[in-house]
């Protein structure tokens, strides 16, 4: 088989689904990514400028799926959930 052609036998192919799922199930797969980037540290225009980009396409998706009121209710609710860290380094304060 040439190079890059899909083996359909090959155990190990990459297959994608898509799984059915609602309102909550999106408001809830929202919330996770708004956990995600919180966590790294992420405010909350910065995280709402991912969910725009349509380059990630789970947040969008889930933007265009729930609307902006909401998406960002989200992502209010996650940023306050998970507070940021602030890194020292201990050396420059000498």
């Amino acid at each position: 088989m040439p190079w890059g052609d899909p083996d359909p036998t090959d155990p190990t192919m990459l297959v994608g689904v898509v799984l059915p799922g609602g309102r909550d199930a999106t408001a809830e797969m929202a919330g996770v990514f708004a956990d995600e980037f919180a966590r790294l540290g992420m405010d909350t225009r910065q995280i709402f400028a991912l969910f725009e980009d349509p380059h990630y396409a789970g947040p969008h998706g889930a933007l265009g799926a729930l609307g902006v009121p909401a998406v960002l209710t989200i992502i209010r609710e996650a940023v306050a959930r998970w507070p940021r860290v602030a890194i020292i380094d201990a050396s420059e304060e000498e």
